[in-house]
């Protein structure tokens, strides 16, 4: 997914979501956000009889199948334009408290001075859609299938993390059109992005900055 074409510069700036411009996880603010009191409670319930399988699965694989299930059981039928709708509204009302002041002014500043800029997120397009397009930066995350404009409970593409993030980096962007590649992060599930980079920060969770060194 790419909510704005940007004309390669001299610099590739590549920024992950929750925890680096953010203060925390945003799918747990979002599901509090978006679903009403007495649909919560029912749809958690309904997880404890999808969510014991997962235990045995790989990390990264289950984390995948985690966030898809909790998708299904609350969002599952929706149509596009509702969650859309569904996620802008977040995005507008409740995303803004959680945005890291420091990292979005880095953010900004990065893309004001002409860099290519790019949301690298595990997260949804739920919320980070509109939040990319109203920074007017580009945007690889996780992405929801849809089949004749309804949600299926499935993504369509893999989880973005880990190794995930460095390939959807390589198929959006040509790497050897810039001369500098920046990244920012604040988990393991960054360090494979960290890899394409000359220099990465690691984002602690009291703001904090340190470059990254890989072991």
């Amino acid at each position: 997914m790419n909510t704005k074409p940007q004309t390669a510069s001299g610099r590739l700036v590549l920024f992950d979501f929750d925890g680096t411009l953010t203060w925390g996880d945003t799918f747990g603010a979002f599901l509090l956000f978006s679903v009403s009191g007495w649909n919560l409670f029912t749809g958690m319930f309904l997880l404890l009889f999808k969510l014991p399988v997962l235990l045995f699965l790989e990390k990264n694989t289950r984390a995948e199948r985690a966030k898809a299930a909790i998708l299904e059981v609350f969002f599952v039928g929706k149509s596009r334009q509702e969650l859309d709708r569904i996620g802008r509204s977040f995005c507008q009302n409740r995303l803004p408290a959680l945005l890291r002041p420091q990292m979005i002014d880095i953010l900004r500043a990065s893309r004001d001075a002409g860099d290519t800029v790019a949301i690298v997120s595990a997260s949804m397009d739920l919320w980070l859609r509109p939040f990319c397009e109203a920074e007017g930066i580009t945007l690889i995350c996780t992405e929801l299938q849809y089949v004749q404009e309804v949600f299926t409970g499935y993504f369509a593409t893999p989880n973005c993390n880990r190794q995930e993030k460095a390939q959807r980096i390589l198929e959006a962007f040509p790497l050897n059109q810039f001369v500098y590649i920046v990244a920012y992060g604040n988990s393991p599930g960054d360090a494979a992005m960290f890899g394409l980079a000359h220099e990465a920060w690691y984002c602690y969770p009291d703001g904090r900055m340190k470059k990254w060194k890989s072991e």
